[in-house]
């Protein structure tokens, strides 16, 4: 055997003997159950971002040439691990200033909420979305 083989075989018995003999798993256990996790600090912002990507797939499904941005908004909302919104097609229709207006806004949001995050994974999700929508064509188009 390997040194690295006999290396690792006894780390993994050190931890396993050592969580295990921590463990009281008998029906008189006087073991108290864990303390439930402090919520996420970042919760507000996942249900912010989710919520702005709901409601532009709302408005963006009534609009005529959209269908790129709806793609690309129900991509982002899926990463978030978000429904998107039973019923579309629903909402007014945008103009293409005002579809490039909401766009320009929701970049500057994500981009904010990204810089705010404490989880590094979560600020690089959030700011991706801001550059994923700042690339879409309908913002280079529309001045």
């Amino acid at each position: 055997m390997s040194r690295r083989v006999v290396l690792r075989a006894g780390g993994l018995t050190a931890v396993t003997g050592t969580a295990l003999s921590g463990c009281d798993l008998g029906p008189s256990s006087t073991s108290r159950p864990a303390a439930t996790l402090p919520p996420d600090p970042d919760q507000h912002l996942v249900d912010a971002a989710r919520a702005e990507l709901r409601g532009l797939l709302t408005r963006l499904s009534a609009t005529t040439g959209a269908s790129s941005l709806v793609a690309c908004h129900r991509a982002q909302l899926a990463a978030l691990g978000g429904e998107p919104p039973a019923a579309t097609g629903r909402g007014r229709p945008l103009t293409p200033v005002a579809t490039a207006a909401r766009e320009r806004r929701a970049a500057e949001r994500f981009a904010r909420w990204a810089v705010a995050c404490q989880n590094g994974d979560l600020a690089r999700l959030l700011a991706s979305v801001a550059a994923g929508i700042r690339m879409q064509p309908v913002l280079r188009t529309v001045g």
